[in-house]
Formats: C-alpha cells, sequence, structure tokens
C-alpha cells in the first residue's frame, strides 16, 4: 500500500514543543527518512511555519531540502495578517513551493484574510497552489468567501478543523456541533481534510487509539467522505505525546472498506499531487 504523508513540519534547528527543545544533535530529516523507509511514505507534504522568531528561516530551509528530495512537497508560510504580494507568491514558486501554509488561530486572523486583495486570490488560483489551513472552528466560520474564491485551490484543513480537546468521546450531536463550521464547507469540492492532530482531540493528549476523536473521525468521513480525507503524522510535534506506530495506526478508519483506508492513508495525496502541474 503506497503511503503518502499530509502533514509534517521540519525545521533547521529543531522543534521545541512542550517538552522543550530536542537535544543538542538531534536530526529531525534523517529522522523522518528512517520513518518514511519504514512506513513506505511515498510523498510528504512539508508544513512551513514562520510564526515564531525563532522559526523564521523555515521557507528557505524547506525549499533548500526540496531541490534534492523528490518526496519534500514543500508548502510555504505566508502571514495573514500581511497579504502577499502577487510577486512575492510568484517568487516563492519559482522557487520550488507546491503552494502554501496558512495559520488562523484567532478570528482577528480569519478577518484579516478576509481582506486580501482580490489580485492575491487571484494569482493563488492562477498558481493553483495546494494550501495547507490551521484554522479552528470559529475562524473557519469567518472564511467562507475568500475560501469559495480560492476554487483552483486544493484545500486542506488540518487536524479535523481544531475542534478542541474532549476528556471522553462526545456524542454525536456534540461532535456535529462542534465540527459545523468545517462541515459548512464541505459543498466546496476543493476542500478536504487532514486525519491528524487526534491527540489534539483527546484529554490527555497521549489518550491512545484516541477514543475521543473518533466521533469528530466518523462525522467528517460521514460529510466529507474517504476520497476527502488525508492521513497526516504531523510529525515532529506529535511525537512529544504518541509514537509514530500510533500515528500511522489505522482504527480510526475500522468502519472504512480496505481500499478506502489506503485511499486515506497515502492514495488521495498522490492522486492530488500527480494531477497538478509539473512546471
Amino acid at each position: 500500500m503506497p503511503t503518502a504523508d499530509a502533514h509534517i513540519h521540519l525545521f533547521a534547528g529543531g522543534f521545541a514543543g512542550p517538552l522543550g527543545p530536542a537535544p543538542e544533535g538531534c536530526d529531525e530529516l534523517a529522522h523522518y527518512e528512517r520513518l518514511r523507509h519504514h512506513y513506505g511514505i511515498e510523498r510528504a507534504l512539508v508544513i512551513g511555519y514562520e510564526g515564531e522568531p525563532r522559526y523564521r528561516s523555515n521557507n528557505d530551509h524547506l525549499l533548500a531540502l526540496a531541490r534534492y528530495r523528490p518526496w519534500v512537497v514543500p508548502l510555504a508560510y505566508l502571514t495573514v495578517s500581511r497579504p502577499p504580494t502577487v510577486e512575492h507568491i510568484r517568487s516563492l514558486c519559482r522557487r520550488g513551493a507546491a503552494g502554501f501554509s496558512l495559520y488562523l488561530p484567532r478570528e482577528t486572523d480569519a478577518r484579516a484574510l478576509c481582506s486580501w486583495p482580490a489580485a492575491t486570490l487571484g494569482e493563488l488560483n492562477a498558481q493553483r497552489a495546494l494550501l495547507s489551513l490551521n484554522a479552528p472552528p470559529a475562524a473557519l466560520a469567518e472564511i467562507a468567501t475568500p475560501l469559495a474564491a480560492l476554487e483552483r485551490c486544493p484545500t486542506l484543513i488540518s487536524h479535523l478543523g481544531l475542534p478542541g480537546r474532549f476528556a471522553r468521546p462526545p456524542s454525536l450531536r456534540l461532535a456535529r456541533s462542534r465540527l459545523a463550521p468545517l462541515t459548512s464547507v464541505s459543498r466546496m469540492a476543493h476542500v478536504a481534510v487532514k486525519l491528524s492532530g487526534l491527540y489534539g482531540c483527546c484529554e490527555p493528549a497521549h489518550d491512545f487509539p484516541h477514543a475521543s476523536a473518533q466521533p469528530l473521525v466518523d462525522v467528517v468521513l460521514d460529510t466529507f467522505g474517504p476520497a476527502r480525507l488525508l492521513w497526516g503524522s504531523d510529525f515532529l510535534p506529535a511525537l512529544d505525546f504518541v509514537s509514530f506506530a500510533q500515528l500511522a495506526d489505522t482504527r480510526p478508519l475500522a468502519g472504512c472498506s480496505s481500499s478506502e483506508a489506503d485511499a486515506v492513508m497515502g492514495g488521495n495525496l498522490l492522486r492530488l499531487l500527480e494531477s497538478r502541474p509539473s512546471g
């Protein structure tokens, strides 16, 4: 079964999560390469993040990695509070960016995205840029207009739409309510969801097999269907809480057929990447 990872991070100076920075000498790239070979991961969307000073050169790092590693599909970070110019978008694409990552942790970030000029949205469409969107429900509820305008940009919403943490499995009614801003955009054919960050839906985060996340997964599967769900490991942040074997566990897809599960775990992303322009 070909596997592809729709959400990983790689930082030149290492990731610093709740447990602090990685030990000196820890090589994130070599670590993921080992995992990639073991799990048969053919391609990975590497999500750019420059939202903190220590990560400010992450775009340069990812674009450099991609030059010599065909499996790296770099999505460059864009700051939503400063609309990128057309030339900035073109420059990043010329340097090898396959698309862009947008982080909207607050409603103010969502409103900032809503104010992006038509020329910026038009250039993203012209590039058929692949977009990765980190946005909780309150932000998702604000961005229907720009999201609809980006109809030529395959848009992947990370971590089940960041619905929050649950100490026990929510009822389907509560899961649907929490995910309403996410499911409301399912009518947009270019929008899909990442099966990633399940640990972020659970309290405690190290809970496994993530029973509290299962009703949320079920709602997303029911609304978007398995053809619009893409597995992502969230390497390296997730490893502060769970193992990679747990991240790659397919129990959340127990209700799917084997072919549907294979599609979620890699086939959907590989087909998406194969359908994109090569130049």
